[in-house]
């Protein structure tokens, strides 16, 4: 203990005059950079689940959140490895491979999946990246096959192209002509006496 109080490494209590308290005990006084910290418990309740307000809430059925995936992916392997997602669903998995600088390669059977994970990750890391696509219609007998097998699957792709959402998600069934919806955000002009403009969201039908 004394060589600990000759480094300043004790915290003697004192009360407001002063003067030591010798009715509390000495405290050693701990650095967080000198602490080796805890093992990791298999329970995680410091990361919040997506509910209806949560700004990364892209309405896909299975999203999770991507501090969750974060910790996945750090914990398993290091920067440059490769991050194999065979069930991409919106991306997470490959979003949060991407912002730590793990090289990626995702794979989902549905043309929904894939337009809404090329989406995320332009909004998301507006520079810097670059990524191949395969399997995609690339000419118009390509893309008049994928119509002839799945109209559904033709649709969610051909609405991707204008970065418009499948309307209803990817719900089948009558839609009323509305295969998707493209959001945008304008000023309207909302009084004219005090000609006054209203941010507001818009958005476009796609047929």
């Amino acid at each position: 203990m004394a060589k600990l109080d000759e480094e300043g490494r004790v915290w003697y209590p004192k009360m407001k005059s002063g003067e030591l308290d010798t009715t509390k005990r000495p405290q050693l006084k701990r650095y967080l950079d000198e602490m080796e910290g805890g093992v990791m418990g298999t329970v995680w309740n410091d990361i919040f689940p997506i509910n209806s307000q949560a700004q990364e809430r892209l309405g896909y059925p299975t999203q999770k959140p991507l501090a969750l995936l974060e910790h996945i992916i750090a914990a398993s392997s290091n920067e440059g490895d490769v991050v194999l997602v065979p069930f991409c669903g919106c991306g997470t998995a490959v979003h949060a491979a991407q912002k730590l600088n793990r090289q990626w390669i995702g794979i989902d059977i549905t043309h929904l999946a894939i337009s809404l994970i090329q989406k995320r990750l332009k909004d998301a890391f507006k520079t810097g990246l670059t990524f191949e696509i395969h399997g995609t219609p690339k000419d118009l007998d390509a893309a008049r096959d994928l119509a002839m097998r799945d109209k559904y699957q033709f649709q969610w792709w051909a609405v991707s192209l204008v970065e418009a959402q499948p309307f209803q998600g990817k719900k089948k069934g009558a839609d009323g002509g509305i295969d998707g919806l493209k959001f945008f955000g304008d000023y309207i002009h909302e009084d004219e006496k005090v000609r006054r403009d209203k941010f507001k969201t818009c958005k476009i039908v796609v047929s």
